[in-house]
């Protein structure tokens, strides 16, 4: 549904009168004023297309689709890399030391899964492009660099 042009207010320009004669802007016409296929830009206002808002329930396209699916890819592998990574590593100690390097531990054998689905469920209204970037971010943020550095040089 196209919106209706504004109104005008009686301050607007009157609209284009043939009988007078402007010399002057005679360089700034193209035709006729008392032609009627003649066109006046003050009195035709330019309709904008409404932009449309997107619907939650819409199915990705096919590259969108193919998009998450390497990524979620990624994070699976950023998972288990992790999960290798902090099952070699081992901290003695008691209490609350030791309790706080098992929670440590396994939030960083998570993070991967809980960045992928946070940005899924909390990007759902957004455009694709947005997901994409917080999805490269965390590609680049949660690199399991112990994984890599321990299996390259060990």
């Amino acid at each position: 549904m196209t919106p209706a042009p504004p109104a005008h207010d009686g301050a607007a320009a009157s609209p284009p009168d043939g009988a007078l004669d402007h010399e002057d802007d005679a360089a700034l016409q193209w035709g006729d004023a008392d032609d009627a296929t003649h066109v006046d830009a003050a009195h035709n206002p330019v309709r904008v297309k409404a932009q449309r808002d997107r619907d939650v329930e819409e199915p990705l396209g096919s590259g969108a689709l193919i998009g998450m699916g390497v990524f979620g890819g990624l994070y699976l592998l950023y998972t288990v890399a992790w999960l290798v990574s902090a099952s070699l590593l081992t901290v003695a100690g008691s209490g609350a030391v030791g309790v706080m390097s098992e929670l440590m531990r396994v939030l960083a054998i998570m993070a991967p899964a809980f960045w992928f689905a946070a940005t899924l469920w909390l990007g759902q209204g957004s455009r694709n492009r947005t997901k994409f970037t917080w999805l490269l971010v965390g590609a680049v943020v949660l690199i399991p660099w112990p994984f890599i550095m321990t299996r390259s040089f060990g």
